[in-house]
């Protein structure tokens, strides 16, 4: 482990961390390795010093992705402390995060140099984009699952918790059904592509945007199983 982040592989710069956002709310980001440096999944905001030098150890941070609409907040802080970084999102995502983030030019996803062992997707059936990112490690793929799949431990308190009741949102590793009214547009459509994407690529770990990780044995199948619930 280094400072303030959760190492899952050094060798391919794969960490995560919990961040806070706003009082009583926490989203989580995935750091990894791609072609020419890391690749840092929903910045933080917030953070000091010491927290982006930590990072060091692992390497130069390159790239910058807001995995959808609303994972934007540390991408000024970020760009500041890398200025050699560059932003991305899902092509779906680009005219209204650079609404939220003037002055941040948001490059498609599709120009992110990754290795070819790393597999990204702009998943189908949503409103504006999503990103979801399968990462090799040396205890087996490494899964962020945007918004779609979260792991939710500390809800806010009222009315928001009373809706992650009556939804099953949360706490626990869940379908995250707040995010699904946001930004799914066909729950056909996305329940079989990501169905599909868990045969051919089962993950050992899943990092969620909301949440810790989750590395039990059967993940997989609980994800599997949270998706067939759209």
């Amino acid at each position: 482990m280094i400072e303030g982040w959760n190492v899952i592989d050094s060798d391919a710069g794969i960490a995560w961390r919990e961040y806070s956002f706003r009082k009583g709310a926490y989203a989580t980001t995935l750091v990894f390795r791609g072609a020419d440096g890391l690749v840092v999944v929903s910045p933080p905001s917030g953070l000091e010093a010491r927290d982006y030098d930590a990072l060091a150890e692992l390497g130069p941070v390159r790239a910058l992705v807001a995995n959808n609409t609303f994972h934007h907040l540390g991408q000024k802080d970020w760009r500041a402390r890398f200025p050699e970084a560059e932003s991305y999102c899902p092509r779906g995502s680009i005219a209204a995060l650079e609404k939220k983030v003037p002055g941040v030019r948001f490059r498609p996803m599709s120009e992110l140099r990754l290795p070819d062992s790393i597999q990204w997707e702009e998943p189908p059936g949503f409103k504006t984009g999503e990103a979801l990112l399968s990462v090799p490690s040396k205890r087996g793929r490494v899964l962020f699952t945007g918004d779609l799949l979260t792991n939710i431990q500390r809800t806010p308190g009222p009315p928001v918790k009373w809706l992650f009741s009556l939804t099953d949102s949360g706490p626990g590793f869940r379908l995250f059904r707040l995010a699904v009214w946001l930004f799914v547009k066909d729950k056909k459509v996305v329940r079989e592509w990501m169905l599909s994407e868990l045969d051919k690529h089962p993950p050992a770990i899943v990092v969620p945007a909301h949440g810790p990780a989750i590395d039990t044995p059967d993940v997989a199948e609980q994800a599997r199983a949270q998706i067939r619930k759209l």
